[in-house]
């Protein structure tokens, strides 16, 4: 009987040990997170400095404008890097928000504030979400992460196309599809794996992808992508409800 109770008693404090020990890991995580936003804002301030030096000596000296377009698109890059470690930091850090949002009022409110940069590419954008779905959860989180994956779709897209958005509730799941005019069904969709799904690295997406994965977890969700090497590559964002 003692050494029963001994052993329950052990069990006991390696559980509460682990609890603890996982809490302290995502802490420090967060704090991470939070530390190379800084860092990473702060290098991206001198390096802006500079362009802007250069940009006034191109302007008195008819420099090549290469330098510049790479310049810029590495800086734009950084900056989106940072700002989506800083809402996945934000997201860690907040209470689990019970709050429902209406699927189809954030979707929306995204279409509007991306209205301009789908007329730029000439590119449209279709949404059908069924009647009274909702999500749990913070809005501006929620709405990040889908925006997210509206713009890295729009930066594949090519002219006249169409990204359709599709959400539905199916039992307690609810789940977002997102494809360029393609049958959302043809191929298998896998959660997402930074670094597993593109076998030539690209400069578009950066870690776009990993951070709305992120979000997603925090959320009780996930995010996949679909498997069709041919083709680009479709998402899928689905939540327990």
């Amino acid at each position: 009987m003692k050494n029963s109770m001994l052993r329950k008693l052990s069990n006991s404090w390696k559980g509460l040990h682990w609890c603890e020990s996982e809490e302290n890991e995502i802490d420090t995580l967060t704090l991470f997170v939070s530390d190379t936003e800084h860092e990473l804002l702060s290098v991206l301030t001198a390096l802006q400095a500079h362009i802007d030096l250069l940009r006034d000596a191109q302007v008195l000296n008819e420099m090549p404008v290469d330098r510049f377009t790479i310049l810029d698109r590495a800086i734009s890059r950084l900056t989106a890097d940072a700002t989506i470690l800083a809402s996945v930091a934000e997201l860690a850090q907040a209470p689990r928000s019970k709050q429902k949002q209406m699927l189809a009022k954030l979707m929306q409110e995204i279409a509007d504030e991306t209205s301009m940069a789908f007329s730029n590419n000439k590119v449209s954008l279709s949404c059908d979400i069924a009647k009274g779905v909702t999500v749990p959860g913070n809005a501006g989180s929620l709405k990040k992460m889908i925006t997210e994956l509206v713009l890295s779709l729009l930066n594949k897209s090519h002219q006249q196309e169409t990204i359709k958005i599709v959400g539905l509730k199916h039992n307690k799941q609810v789940s977002l599809s997102f494809d360029i005019g393609l049958d959302a069904n043809q191929g298998e969709f896998m959660p997402w794996q930074l670094g597993k799904l593109r076998l030539i690295p690209t400069n578009g997406d950066g870690i776009t992808l990993a951070a709305v994965a992120a979000m997603a977890r925090l959320y009780r969700g996930r995010l996949s992508v679909s498997s069709l090497l041919e083709q680009r590559h479709g998402y899928r964002l689905t939540f327990r409800v």
